[in-house]
């Protein structure tokens, strides 16, 4: 099977760019070109060149670190890096845009851009630069490299692919007919004539994919059956298989991002029970799971602590456990969330007792849950 080459552009010293390199080598599936930045229109040139044999482009957020020479090297090679050997002026954001634009004009081929970074300059920069977060497809920190990390960099590489072959048939694109589905979620690109495959990309992944709405991950799945995952390991996968295999996702990055069709799980749980499942709390939908099916020992998620309503839809993005969305609390995002997403939550259990998780995921909470929290915070100290 032949190497995913990917190109990576770091101004790091390479004691720690090689280090990197190699984890994301260690599979054997990632062919790492590692390289030192010139200035930007050198640069510009350079990857115009390289990224018609690429697959994907990693960049490291801050470009503008000292370069450094290689004492190994031959010496008219060392006279060749002395002459591009400088501090960049630059960071990997204008660097994305401009191959977005090249892209988009058709001058190079439209691939994966993902954005490599430490975690304190994801947070202290990037997040808090929202106009650059489309340019780029992932990001991932260089010190959380491991094996999810590597496949999901192959699933965005067979999304890209997926998506330039299928162009506009969105049907193909998603695993399921698009006329089922929110006209308004692709609209924009129906009427366009030929959509730069990165923008069906973003939209495919950052709108659908990623947010809950019309996809939820497993947790959501298991919050919304009433089941708790922790507590139903030995049967869940075979329970899902065997009764919800019909509503999963198969449209593009799903070979990393496990997701289900939202409705199609209502329907199934309905075609099981004669019940709609949103009007149910979560003993009376795991009682029916029992009864209904060959599954009789499946357990019922409980309420996390500090909160007591089992009407369980939605997940806390701490503790990854159910709550009824009515007693979570929304997590204020870039933008609102478009008609078919839903917010995401966290629970006053994960504010009370994680404040270091939520620091690190930036999370903050929507203003109109402000006063609410500040009312449940007074009730328990």
């Amino acid at each position: 099977m032949s190497k995913y080459r990917i190109f990576y552009l770091d101004d790091e010293k390479e004691d720690l760019t090689i280090p990197y390199k190699k984890k994301l080598e260690i599979t054997n599936i990632l062919d790492i070109d590692l390289k030192k930045p010139y200035n930007f229109e050198k640069e510009l040139d350079r990857l115009a060149e390289e990224l018609e044999n690429c697959d994907a482009l990693i960049l490291d957020l801050q470009l503008d670190g000292p370069q450094e020479g290689d004492t190994d090297k031959k010496d008219e090679e060392v006279q060749l890096e002395k002459a591009n050997k400088f501090k960049v002026r630059y960071q990997a954001p204008p660097l994305a845009q401009m191959i977005r634009t090249l892209a988009s004009e058709g001058k190079i081929s439209d691939l994966p851009i993902i954005l490599c970074s430490t975690e304190d300059r994801v947070k202290d920069s990037f997040n808090k630069d929202f106009t650059s977060h489309d340019l780029f497809d992932w990001t991932f920190l260089k010190d959380d490299i491991n094996g999810e990390t590597i496949a999901k960099i192959v699933s965005l590489i067979n999304g890209y692919q997926r998506l330039t072959k299928n162009k506009k048939d969105f049907s193909k694109s998603l695993g399921r007919d698009y006329n089922e589905l929110d006209q308004r979620i692709l609209s924009r690109f129906i009427i366009e004539d030929k959509p730069p495959i990165h923008e069906l990309a973003r939209v495919i992944f950052k709108d659908i994919v990623q947010p809950t709405g019309v996809l939820i991950n497993e947790y959501t799945l298991a919050a919304r059956l009433g089941v708790d995952l922790t507590k139903n390991v030995e049967c869940w996968n075979d329970f899902i298989d065997k009764y919800f295999s019909k509503t999963k996702y198969d449209g593009v990055f799903f070979d990393s991002w496990n997701r289900w069709w939202n409705d199609m799980v209502n329907d199934v749980f309905e075609e099981i029970t004669d019940e709609n499942l949103a009007s149910l709390d979560a003993n009376t939908r795991v009682k029916l799971l029992n009864e209904n099916t060959e599954f009789k020992d499946l357990i019922v998620a409980k309420p996390i602590e500090l909160f007591e309503s089992t009407n369980f839809w939605n997940i806390c993005e701490i503790t990854k456990k159910p709550l009824d969305p009515f007693e979570g609390f929304k997590i204020s995002g870039k933008d609102e969330p478009k008609p078919w997403q839903d917010y995401s939550f966290i629970s006053l259990f994960a504010i009370v007792t994680k404040p270091d998780l939520i620091t690190k995921n930036g999370i903050k909470i929507h203003p109109s849950d402000s006063e609410r929290l500040n009312v449940a915070r007074k009730k328990i100290d």
